[in-house]
């Protein structure tokens, strides 16, 4: 026989523990999932499909252009499939590496065109599933320069391991000039 006030003082502690640390951490979950998007963020858009990622920033006007599904054409350099009609998306850069300036915050905008894929930055702490039909907001801001791996790390097929491709966290005058650079070379579609 076992004693029923020991017991119950220590059934009760541990569930005042639990309570205690599930509402301390309710504010930093909301933090991360429900606060407003920073107005001065650079959004990106994320494209996974089997088996590259694929990054597109919204040219001078800053508006993405449209997409049109019959135009997707790796080949010819349109993987997001931006639509020829859309004056907004001629101006559009399509990368397959992923830059961002230091110190400002950045949203990125996840898709798949095929399966489940995860996007994943380990020293960023960085780590979320990208599902087929749904466009999944990822904020993150990196403080520290330098160049990171971004492989995807959710089993998406039999060449899931050459699913890789690199983050560069830049200076904002090396992102400005790089951006500058790389507007210059778009090609209208």
């Amino acid at each position: 026989d076992g004693n029923h006030k020991l017991e119950i003082i220590w059934t009760s502690a541990t569930a005042v523990i639990f309570l205690g640390l599930a509402i301390a951490g309710q504010g930093i979950w909301a933090g991360v999932h429900l606060d407003a998007p920073d107005p001065r963020a650079l959004h990106i858009e994320v494209l996974a499909k089997q088996f590259a990622w694929t990054y597109r920033y919204a040219g001078p006007d800053g508006a993405f252009g449209r997409v049109d599904i019959r135009q997707i054409d790796d080949a010819g350099g349109n993987p997001f499939g931006i639509d020829s009609k859309d004056s907004k998306g001629r101006d559009d850069l399509t990368a397959p590496i992923l830059r961002v300036p230091a110190g400002r915050p950045i949203e990125l905008h996840l898709k798949s065109r095929d399966v489940i894929h995860n996007f994943f930055v380990r020293e960023l702490r960085l780590k979320q599933d990208v599902v087929p039909g749904m466009t999944i907001p990822l904020r993150f801001t990196a403080t520290k320069t330098g160049t990171y791996e971004v492989p995807c790390s959710e089993l998406c097929g039999l060449g899931h391991h050459q699913m890789r491709s690199s983050l560069v966290v830049m200076s904002s005058e090396d992102f400005e000039a790089w951006l500058q650079e790389a507007q210059q070379k778009v090609v209208q579609p």
